[in-house]
């Protein structure tokens, strides 16, 4: 089986147990059956730690990062790799539009189904724009991941590439920190957005063959 094929299944699995466990703990709480679940002392302990590492100049960083690091940074990046990037950047730069046209969507249907409130509302954020949507999974850590996993699996062959994925793999993780930081996002929901957009990408980077030969009849 295509190892990447078999990655991907393995970690959409482990995405799936985690929300049904999400979905059971919010349904609980929703209930007044409980009002902590399984990760209830990691969420928290995790959100609650956060004010230690405020700083003005940070907060003002994270929230560039939260701002611009999903959407607009990750419009431009399959752009440029499809137009400066040569074969490798072309087959990359049509996985990443793929894995976008699938896990957007996706994400938005956990959400709902999940139904999951943000920390929000029971955390003073530090974010400048406040989302409305829910919160399990992230839509930032997916998409993120979602596009810096074909990079860091793909581009490796020179040394501009690998520096080229290493900085996409760095934004993606800052972006995911910053939603952290920022005090929108459970590290759960983080975790779940991570697993949903890289097993999303490793899905249709799966498919990669194909989609280079496709790339090398049309240049």
């Amino acid at each position: 089986m295509n190892k990447y094929l078999l990655s991907s299944i393995i970690i959409l699995g482990i995405f799936s147990v985690l929300t049904l466990v999400i979905h059971n703990n919010v349904v609980e709480f929703h209930n007044n059956l409980s009002e902590d679940g399984i990760f209830y002392e990691f969420d928290t302990g995790v959100l609650q730690t956060r004010s230690y590492f405020f700083f003005p100049v940070v907060t003002e960083f994270m929230n560039i990062l939260s701002d611009f690091g999903r959407e607009y940074f990750w419009i431009i990046v399959p752009i440029l790799l499809f137009v400066f990037g040569g074969i490798d950047g072309r087959i990359v730069a049509i996985i990443i539009l793929i894995s976008f046209i699938f896990v957007i969507p996706f994400t938005t249907l956990v959400k709902d189904l999940v139904d999951r409130d943000r920390p929000l509302v029971y955390y003073e954020p530090s974010v400048n724009k406040l989302p409305l949507d829910e919160s399990y999974p992230s839509g930032h850590a997916s998409m993120v991941s979602a596009g810096a996993i074909p990079s860091l699996l793909l581009l490796r062959k020179c040394l501009r590439q690998k520096l080229t994925s290493s900085i996409l793999v760095i934004e993606a993780g800052l972006v995911c920190l910053s939603r952290l930081y920022l005090g929108v996002h459970y590290p759960t929901d983080i975790i779940g957005g991570i697993l949903l957009g890289s097993g999303t990408s490793l899905l249709v980077t799966s498919a990669h063959r194909m989609i280079d030969r496709f790339v090398r009849l049309k240049i």
